[in-house]
């Protein structure tokens, strides 16, 4: 009884000191993507933030909701707070884009 005890709270001690889990970061999201909008392209290490941007997708129905997307990008990227509202012109150039 004692062993299986053991076991078991070794099992839990190793799945706590697994690696955390990241959350996506909007900031880095919008630094990233304010580039591609002046026409910098995806630059170097940015190619996660941008995934994060576009793997939010609104469906319905298994069908893609353009409009419904575009909402929740603009609400994931204006978490962080911008000047001059890269989110918002962010949101409208890639809102919709489907990836």
């Amino acid at each position: 009884m004692k062993k299986v005890i053991s076991a078991t709270l070794i099992t839990i001690a190793l799945a706590a000191q697994a690696a955390p889990a990241f959350a996506k970061d909007p900031c880095e999201t919008v630094l990233c993507m304010a580039g591609m909008l002046q026409g910098q392209g995806t630059v170097d290490g940015c190619d996660g933030p941008v995934k994060d941007f576009f793997s939010i997708v609104k469906k319905k129905h298994g069908k893609f909701k353009p409009d419904a997307t575009q909402d929740a990008r603009r609400e994931f990227v204006n978490q962080c707070e911008s000047d001059n509202g890269w989110g918002d012109k962010i949101a409208d150039k890639y809102g919709k884009v489907r990836m």
